[in-house]
């Protein structure tokens, strides 16, 4: 018999052990899985570097605002989205045909409309809270609804900010999965905090 065949006389790489033994029974070889291995370690060193600050400002010139995406989100189309469903949207709409008593009484004409758009997406579990601040220097509200997806899921919650410029009016609407709210929240505040209108 070959002394390389004897128990414990083969070379360290071709030994036979619990793992290799596990391996084989599932099908799959020692060297397949040292390559596979190999190759995942290789194609995770071989990412992009992070992009920079100017890399990741969106200027939208349809809607006249400028702000920078976390790195990591895709910003496309008025949305900047996080890997895990966090959401920020923006709708912006022409005051200029509206009815006056409508924008005489805005935000709280608009907080109807506001309420339904939550409830499209979540059961809202009660009346918002409500904050006044500023939005790229300008004065804003910010309304914030409790909701769950559904009723046994944990609960998060559902941002607005209404902010308006001259004759338009930017709603701004934060949402979260739940287990991403406290990550994402403030992130999605940075967001807010560096918007800029053209």
């Amino acid at each position: 018999m070959n002394t390389l065949a004897e128990e414990g006389t083969l070379p360290f790489f071709v030994q036979s052990s619990p793992d290799t033994d596990l391996i084989r029974k599932r099908g799959v070889s020692p060297l397949r899985a040292i390559v596979s291995t190999s190759l995942a370690v290789a194609l995770a060193c071989t990412l992009p570097p992070p992009k920079t600050e100017a890399e990741r400002t969106v200027t939208d010139a349809a809607r006249g605002v400028r702000y920078i995406a976390p790195e990591g989100w895709k910003s496309s189309d008025g949305e900047v989205r996080s890997r895990d469903g966090s959401l920020l949207t923006l709708r912006v709409y022409d005051l200029v045909e509206a009815k006056k008593s409508f924008v005489a009484g805005l935000p709280d004409t608009l907080i109807p409309q506001l309420l339904e758009w939550a409830k499209y997406y979540y059961m809202v579990e009660g009346p918002p809270s409500r904050t006044e601040t500023t939005v790229a220097g300008l004065p804003a509200t910010e309304l914030t609804y409790p909701v769950r997806v559904r009723p046994r899921d944990p609960p998060t919650k559902v941002i607005y900010w209404v902010v308006i410029r001259k004759t338009r009016m930017f709603v701004l609407r934060a949402a979260f999965p739940a287990a991403r709210l406290a990550a994402d929240e403030p992130v999605m505040r940075k967001i807010v905090e560096g918007w800029a209108f053209l």
